[in-house]
Formats: C-alpha cells, structure tokens, sequence
C-alpha cells in the first residue's frame, strides 16, 4: 500500500514539474514580452503551438488566452466576458437569438489591423442545436454558423 502511495506522489510531482518546464521553454522574449502586455497575470499556463506559443491566465478579474509569435510579438487574445460586459449593439444583434441560452461571450482582439470582434455561442435546450455569432463592436453580425 505504501508503494502505490509513493508511486502516486511521485507521478504528481512530475506532472506538476513537468507544468513549470513549460514556462521556462518558452523564449525568453515570449516570456518578457507577455509579462509586458498583461502586467500582473496569474495562473499562466504554456503552450506550444506549430510556431508560436499560446497562455492561459487570468487578467482584471478576466480567464484570457493570449498568442505569441516566437520572437514575442503579440498575435491575439480571447477574453471570457459576461453577458453584462458585451456593449448594447452587439446584444441587440444578438437579439434575433431571443429564444436560445447564451452559453458563453468572447471577445477577441488581434495585431495586424484586425478590427476587435465578439463571438457569442448559444445553446437551445428545446433541439440540443449550438449556434455561434461574431458581431463586431458596433452591432453588425460577420458571420453566424
């Protein structure tokens, strides 16, 4: 019995070893320039992604994930909002969707001229469906699928 609790403890141990390697491969520009943009982020968590590296975090009161390229420049961030934090025109044009459940509300911001948008993902009960908008911060609706 006192194997199989060592045993466990060890692998524990190097799981959560193998979560602080993660942070420390990251480049170190990667690194400083994350710390940089979101100042005071907790809970960040590594990953590798083709040629960039993607981190979960919390930020002002927020569970992002944001997205650099090896060299540290910032490509993008997706922020967990609440329905409360979404401006007025992007619920209005969400409105047609009265009859189904908001399930969750992002909102996305990008490097490269890419205009911020919202992305709102409903759930309908009655039919099981899952629907998603992406509307733009002044209400109009890019794309719904």
């Amino acid at each position: 019995m006192k194997e199989i609790l060592l045993f466990a403890l060890l692998t524990v141990a190097s799981l959560l070893a193998g979560c602080n390697n993660g942070i420390q491969k990251s480049p170190k520009q990667v690194r400083q320039a994350f710390e940089t943009r979101f100042p005071g982020a907790t809970h960040v968590e590594w990953e590798k992604e083709f040629s960039s590296y993607s981190a979960d975090f919390y930020h002002d009161g927020h569970e992002k994930e944001a997205q650099f390229d090896k060299d540290g420049n910032w490509m993008r961030t997706k922020t967990e909002l609440t329905i409360v934090e979404v401006p007025t025109p992007v619920m209005d044009a969400a409105h047609e969707y009265c009859d189904w459940e908001i399930d969750d509300v992002y909102l996305y911001e990008q490097a490269q001229g890419v205009a911020i948008y919202y992305v709102i993902e409903f759930d309908q009960d009655i039919t099981s469906r899952e629907k998603q908008l992406h509307i733009l911060p002044y209400g109009t609706i890019v794309s719904a699928f």
